[in-house]
């Protein structure tokens, strides 16, 4: 990425997201606005701006060292719905339409009774006079409150993932959405979203070969989220360094206790060595030939991410705990990235099955 790029990225941060960060996270509250703005400086989907995955990765990075919210609804905006678009053939319009904010896109996957098998899903889309008829329930839908339209993974056969069709459903009277309650990643609507005998708008890829689609997205995701989760970790460190400098605890500087220097410079470690990973994976030219790093970065990044922010709550102490800090938000928002586009046990299977597969050698060449 070009030092203009990244200068203009966390010029935007400072003046359009940092403001109303604590706004969307207490008020649970969806910044309609803000994604249109994003949209307009093709931060929402960069890489149908041109952009690659790296560049990708490193702007959800700075946006979510100030909100995780805003960040996650760039993933899903971007990398879940806008990319698989894109790549698959969704009609041009309503890929730019997305890209630029006009739309809002919802990526429906996960069902009530199951999330990382896919092959269990329920959705069901049948043929009625010859136009796609899609009914079942999904759930976890990001945007989902305020999408537009929904990518949607639905049963087209008996033969488990090689009957998985991809479609693209616009919202109506057929869709209903009911919010979920969650602890973190507040104001990102999401959603339980229930289709009715919902027509599809069209096929995105080919049918019964959407698992391919869903897969790219998952991919392309997995590095998204972990970007978010090392913005996370670094603006919760930075936050915590600061207020370390300032309190003063026994005569001292709180920075001066050779216990928080330890915690600092630990993390400090680990957030050197996962920006390493992130840029290093993260510039593949092909996510599906490099599965098994992905899920490398996504399982290392989002559990060191998580316990670098616990290390900065508890340099922080009460105040980490209290209400209005980034570390007590960054608490509540990381722990997604352990469970959302394939949990850690999925990760781990992942990384195993390379192994299996081809040798430590694919991990260490």
């Amino acid at each position: 990425m070009s030092e203009l790029i990244l200068d203009s990225i966390r010029e935007f941060v400072k003046r359009h997201v940092e403001p109303l960060a604590v706004k969307i996270d207490k008020e649970d509250w969806y910044p309609r606005e803000l994604v249109r703005k994003m949209g307009e400086m093709g931060f929402l989907a960069p890489m149908s701006e041109g952009l690659s995955l790296l560049d990708t990765a490193l702007i959800l990075k700075e946006i979510a060292k100030v909100s995780g919210s805003v960040a996650l609804i760039q993933d899903a905006q971007g990398e879940l719905v806008t990319e698989p678009l894109r790549v698959y053939g969704g009609d041009k319009y309503t890929v730019e339409m997305l890209s630029k904010g006009e739309l809002i896109g919802g990526f429906a996957l996960s069902e009530p009774q199951g999330g990382s098998d896919v092959a269990s899903i329920n959705t069901r889309a049948e043929k009625v006079n010859g136009k796609w008829m899609i009914n079942g329930k999904k759930m976890w839908t990001t945007q989902g409150l305020y999408a537009d339209v929904y990518l949607v993974a639905a049963k087209t056969g008996e033969n488990g993932l090689k009957s998985i069709t991809t479609f693209l459903v616009r919202k109506g009277e057929c869709v209903k959405v009911n919010k979920i309650e969650v602890m973190g990643n507040r104001g990102t609507g999401t959603a339980e979203v229930e289709f009715n005998n919902c027509e599809a708008d069209n096929i995105v890829g080919e049918v019964n070969k959407g698992w391919e689609v869903v897969k790219y997205a998952l991919l392309v995701g997995r590095v998204a989220i972990s970007a978010i989760a090392l913005g996370l970790a670094e603006g919760a460190l930075e936050e915590a360094l600061e207020w370390a400098k300032s309190r003063e605890l026994f005569g001292t500087k709180l920075v001066e206790k050779q216990g928080i220097q330890w915690y600092l410079a630990e993390s400090v470690a680990q957030i050197t060595s996962l920006n390493t990973l992130l840029k290093s994976v993260a510039k593949t030219e092909d996510v599906f030939k490099d599965e098994g790093k992905i899920a490398v970065l996504k399982y290392l990044s989002t559990r060191i991410a998580t316990d670098i922010v616990d290390k900065a709550v508890q340099i922080m102490g009460g105040m980490g705990y209290a209400k209005g800090t980034k570390c007590e938000r960054a608490y509540r928002d990381v722990r997604l990235g352990r469970i959302g586009e394939g949990t850690d046990e999925v990760q781990l299977g992942i990384i195993f099955k390379m192994v299996n597969k081809e040798g430590l050698q694919y991990f260490t060449e």
